[in-house]
């Protein structure tokens, strides 16, 4: 089987022999990558939507240590589910779905999100949660996506550390994903001027 380099990477972050919910299962290709390189013992994976759920059960259905669920978000992970995934989502609607079934996190060890906007809000989403910042991965596939591991802990973060990365600074693709950055924060400025975006830039200029 053969995953995207994102998905590899979210798989790499995986504790192993784990109880995974993966959470926008897509067509069950990281669930069924997890079970067959036993990063996961089980997974419950999770769809909101009845086309890709028919995609998922089809894919999935000779794999009895996976589990499909059309349920919305995290509502209805199983109790020892200790292992969290939501990829392939933007950072508000990851936040909403941490923030609105919170009683669910009570065992989950770990949270691996690649959330495609907005990742200072789910840094401190989960910060408030509880979480801190264990690993984070920049990965380039046409666009930057940056892959981040969260695990139970306390951790206090400077500014920098929310909006850009957490010691992101020395993954190999910093350089490049910084100039990406640069050039989309300059684009919307010359748009619409906002103070708070040229504080931002200038943060990231000296970085």
């Amino acid at each position: 089987m053969k995953l995207s380099q994102r998905l590899l990477t979210i798989a790499s972050f995986v504790k192993q022999n784990s109880f995974v919910a993966d959470v926008g299962a897509d067509h069950g290709l990281l669930s069924i990558y997890l079970i067959e390189n036993c990063h996961a013992q089980k997974v419950f994976a999770v769809e909101n939507k009845v086309g890709p759920l028919s995609i998922l059960e089809k894919n999935t259905k000779n794999y009895p240590n996976i589990t499909v669920s059309l349920s919305d978000g995290i509502s209805q992970i199983p109790s020892d589910v200790n292992v969290v995934i939501i990829a392939g989502m933007g950072g508000i609607l990851v936040s909403d779905i941490l923030k609105k079934n919170q009683d669910k996190l009570e065992n989950v060890q770990q949270i691996i999100v690649d959330a495609h906007r907005d990742q200072d809000l789910v840094r401190k989403t989960l910060i408030q949660l509880g979480y801190k910042i264990e690993q984070e991965k920049i990965v380039h596939e046409k666009v930057y996506y940056n892959v981040i591991s969260f695990i139970k802990g306390r951790q206090g973060l400077t500014q920098n550390d929310i909006e850009f990365g957490y010691k992101i600074k020395s993954d190999p693709l910093f350089s490049e994903y910084k100039q990406s950055l640069l050039e989309h924060y300059k684009k919307i400025y010359q748009q619409n001027n906002s103070l708070e975006l040229k504080e931002k830039i200038e943060r990231l200029e000296s970085l």
